[in-house]
């Protein structure tokens, strides 16, 4: 039993570039875990769902960047569940399909803030013939939203330059047993 909670890297890249699928690293050395979509696809979302026990993936899904205006149907059944962790990544996401309507509300109601609405600025400023591809990631803890109490902690990142690259920590209840939360540190032993 550990003497007290127990910490691990929790690393999610997004992608910029066409065929290059984001990805998600919890632990370190021989006992890390890695996960892509299934299947990566160009201009999409990957919503996935990590385990907040084990850090096993509980369920993934890739959703077309066509479909920015529409909650994914059937994610509800995951995202009010405080057992997992939940996470959209982009996968080289035309400028033209970031958040808008539903989606955009939604993702909002789960943390999504100024990492996303800088992006959602350069749509409607610039537009996409400058730049036509973004990168983009939103982490934290799924549940019920609203209520008495306030959210756990959502992170994001975003990108028009570069993949995103979220580094943070999965950590453990003080006596180092599960479940896990999300906590905004860097573990690297």
């Amino acid at each position: 039993m550990a003497s007290g909670p127990i910490k691990l890297p929790y690393t999610i890249k997004g992608s910029i570039s066409s065929n290059d699928s984001p990805r998600v690293y919890v632990g370190l050395g021989a006992n890390k875990q890695a996960f892509i979509p299934n299947p990566p696809t160009d201009d999409s979302y990957w919503w996935f769902f990590l385990d907040n026990a084990t850090q096993k993936l509980a369920h993934s899904v890739v959703v077309p960047g066509a479909n920015n205006s529409s909650v994914p149907p059937g994610i509800d059944t995951y995202m009010n569940n405080p057992n997992l962790l939940f996470g959209i990544a982009t996968q080289y996401l035309s400028l033209l399909h970031v958040p808008q309507g539903a989606l955009y509300d939604y993702m909002a109601s789960y943390g999504a803030g100024g990492a996303l609405g800088k992006l959602e600025q350069l749509n409607v400023t610039v537009g996409c013939g400058y730049y036509g591809r973004v990168s983009y990631i939103l982490v934290g803890q799924a549940g019920a939203r609203g209520g008495p109490y306030p959210p756990p902690p959502s992170y994001e990142k975003g990108s028009y330059r570069d993949p995103t690259i979220l580094q943070v920590s999965l950590m453990s209840l003080p006596n180092g047993q599960p479940p896990y939360s999300i906590v905004n540190e860097y573990t690297f032993r």
